[in-house]
């Protein structure tokens, strides 16, 4: 090769190199740019979901330094809310990416500022979710299945005493799903049994229909197909019982809700179409021109 044509190639090769260094320069400065835009976001709660997204991209990227400064402020950032019920829930979500990342302690650290939040919410259904993704936390990230089974316990209690019969149903789901996911599966039979029981017998058509649409997506979020295939009929056939019209289309517009998410696209449509004929039949039009809307934005 001539000495022109070794100097094209090496020029070649310098430049390939340098742009390959450019694009990794830009990708580092785009999750740097994320970062600081984050961090600028006055909104605690934004804040605490904003850092842990870029946390998530830096640690993909390998970025294992960047992760943890994302992953401290979002710490920082929780730790800071006022509300005791948003705190709970984004000090939750941080301790578990820091149990994905491996770094137990300080998740643990945090999880005991979720349980002296929890100590403040008032609301016993919101104290139950809050406590079973804590336990969840727990038993899934940081190897303490016993500590997670007795928060469990206390959550169990604790939707015990809840007197909304729907909301103490939705409390014990959560329990349910939570002891699934944690692989105690005769403990999350047998209170989803119990709980279906309750959703049944519920006086109110209305409620009825709701708690057993709850109980049908749960049972498809823990996998029992046919199980969850036999629920979601009869949380439609009871919708469509409902006598009045407005309320069971907003049952069927639930309905299709808890069928879209689990995956349920057509069936999800179908209960949006029956919703729409119940309406029809609402005759006072300041009531059913909501009731379309709500139908309306339930496709998109």
């Amino acid at each position: 090769m001539s000495r022109l044509g070794c100097s094209l190639v090496v020029l070649a090769l310098i430049g390939t190199t340098v742009a390959g260094c450019g694009g990794t320069k830009k990708s580092g400065a785009s999750l740097d740019a994320q970062y600081r835009k984050a961090m600028a976001e006055p909104d605690p709660a934004a804040r605490v979901n904003q850092l842990l997204t870029v946390a998530d991209k830096q640690g993909k990227a390998g970025d294992l330094l960047g992760m943890e400064q994302s992953l401290n402020a979002a710490a920082d950032a929780a730790k800071g809310m006022d509300d005791a019920k948003g705190k709970a829930l984004a000090l939750n979500r941080v301790a578990e990416a820091l149990g994905k990342a491996g770094r137990a302690s300080e998740a643990k650290s945090l999880l005991r500022e979720v349980s002296k939040a929890a100590d403040q919410i008032t609301e016993d259904e919101i104290k139950v979710s809050v406590l079973s993704r804590m336990a969840l936390v727990y038993g899934k990230y940081l190897n303490g299945q016993d500590v997670a089974t007795g928060y469990l316990k206390n959550c169990e209690e604790t939707a015990a005493g809840i007197q909304r019969p729907e909301g103490r149903i939705d409390a014990l789901l959560e329990v349910a799903l939570t002891y699934h996911q944690l692989a105690m599966a005769d403990k999350a039979k047998g209170l989803l049994d119990q709980t279906l029981q309750g959703a049944r017998s519920l006086e109110d058509s209305r409620k009825r229909a709701d708690a057993v649409a709850n109980a049908a997506a749960t049972l498809s979020k823990m996998g029992k197909t046919d199980e969850a295939n036999a629920a979601f009929p009869e949380a439609e056939k009871l919708a469509g019982e409902i006598p009045d019209p407005m309320s069971r289309a907003y049952a069927l517009v639930h309905l299709s809700g808890q069928l879209r998410a689990c995956g349920r696209r057509a069936d999800a449509q179908k209960a949006l179409q029956q919703a729409e004929a119940a309406a029809d039949k609402v005759t006072d039009s300041s009531m059913r021109m909501p009731l379309l809307e709500t139908i309306e934005r339930s496709r998109r």
